[in-house]
């Protein structure tokens, strides 16, 4: 079984590489082959990339399926593109990645150079464990790689070389690694007093503090949340609302859950989400412009409807202005869960980003497949007011039931 990556002790990036010490010959890694072909793919990708951005200027944007057209292919560029910088990156660091070493005052110093970086790692000498060689593989059964454990990982230094470069190289580190061990034996034999340790409230109380329990989850987020789903029954018998107007709401709604998804992506990625959020927005946002049709076209402008299509603008307003307080209250309520629940109750300590990117699909999705029920059978009863309740009212439903799962995943119950 194949260890984990060792951390080491210390790891800054700089400019230069330092002088003293005494440096390690290293060889040259042999990356031509993997250089050309990351060259090639990345101007493949890039190029695509451009053609597409190329195709997206100047187009005219007449009606409701050209603005989701061009959307849509805008927000495949904004994913691909997102390939493309990490396909860039990973580029840059191969084609100008150089490797040195050195021994300095009881360590084992790392310096890949990446360009004009150097990032430099370094090893405590007395740490170091299981220093050996392992077969490099390939034709030549003579070629050895170094390896050794450090802390609960395992690193390597250099590339494959021959046996007796590599039993050259070994000899060096172990000799300037005995020093550094007389040392940390002689520390281990003098014993340490230990601290003492003050007592906490939770160990007077009989509990650990690890074990606290978390913060309840805030009732605050469910009541918001219902509050919401009440504005279009508010709606639809005081303001005239009707199937449309319902569907167009509960698609936006996609959006809103996607922008507080891409806030929880930055506040658990951190620099991460400069490469992860976009990523995310691309392909959610191509669902959502594919999706939007959908929606138009059967529920807004109707299978049989007749007449040329009106100007993208004044369809918009029409479907989103009259919406506008829904929408606001809705996307207050999925900020109070946020703010409550996953940064008050500290869920962001307990996710990932694979959950974080998943969970909008899979709550809209389930979401959607009960506002699209409810939609036909509204058309199909004949009944336009009664038939948008009993959306709401099952829309609602699926709403509370995703936001219970949702939060119990992280451990901790809706109450």
């Amino acid at each position: 079984m194949q260890k984990r990556l060792a951390r080491p002790e210390k790891f800054r990036i700089s400019l230069r590489h330092g002088s003293g010490g005494t440096p390690l010959p290293l060889p040259s890694r042999r990356l031509w082959p993997l250089k050309l072909f990351l060259l090639v793919l990345f101007f493949i990708m890039a190029a695509i990339a451009w053609a597409q951005i190329g195709s997206m200027r100047g187009r005219k944007i007449q009606d409701v399926f050209d603005l989701a057209f061009f959307l849509f292919q805008g927000f495949w560029v904004v994913g691909w593109s997102t390939g493309v910088f990490v396909l860039g990156a990973i580029t840059f660091i191969v084609v100008f990645y150089r490797e040195s070493a050195r021994l300095y005052d009881g360590r084992l110093i790392k310096m890949p150079r990446l360009g004009p970086l150097v990032m430099i790692s370094e090893y405590d000498l007395a740490k170091i464990r299981n220093l050996r060689l392992e077969s490099a593989g390939g034709k030549s059964e003579d070629s050895v790689r170094i390896r050794f454990d450090y802390r609960d990982g395992a690193t390597g230094l250099g590339d494959a070389m021959p046996r007796a470069d590599a039993e050259k190289l070994v000899a060096i580190i172990r000799e300037g690694a005995s020093p550094a061990l007389r040392v940390a034996a002689e520390e281990s034999a003098t014993p340490a007093m230990p601290e003492p340790r003050p007592a906490s409230s939770a160990v007077l109380a009989g509990s650990s503090p690890d074990q606290d329990p978390p913060p309840p989850l805030q009732p605050f987020s469910a009541i918001a949340l219902i509050a919401a789903n009440l504005v279009p029954i508010f709606g639809v018998l005081v303001l005239g609302w009707n199937l449309s107007d319902v569907m167009v709401l509960y698609w936006a709604e996609s959006a809103v859950v996607g922008f507080w998804s891409v806030a929880k992506l930055v506040v658990v990625e951190k620099w991460a989400a400069l490469v992860t959020a976009p990523y995310f927005v691309g392909g959610f946002g191509g669902f959502m412009s594919c999706h939007f049709l959908f929606i138009y076209y059967f529920f807004v402008r109707g299978l049989d409807a007749a007449g040329p299509e009106p100007f993208v603008w004044d369809a918009l307003l029409d479907l989103f202005v009259p919406l506008r307080l829904a929408l606001a209250l809705l996307f207050i309520s999925h900020g109070v869960s946020f703010f409550t629940n996953f940064l008050g109750r500290g869920e962001y300590l307990d996710t990932d980003r694979k959950r974080l990117m998943s969970e909008p699909y899979t709550r809209i999705f389930v979401m959607h497949l009960t506002i699209i029920f409810g939609g036909f059978v509204t058309m199909l009863l004949r009944a336009p007011a009664a038939g948008v309740i009993l959306l709401i009212a099952l829309k609602t439903a699926a709403d509370l039931l995703g936001h219970r799962k949702q939060h119990a995943r992280y451990g901790r119950s809706d109450a």
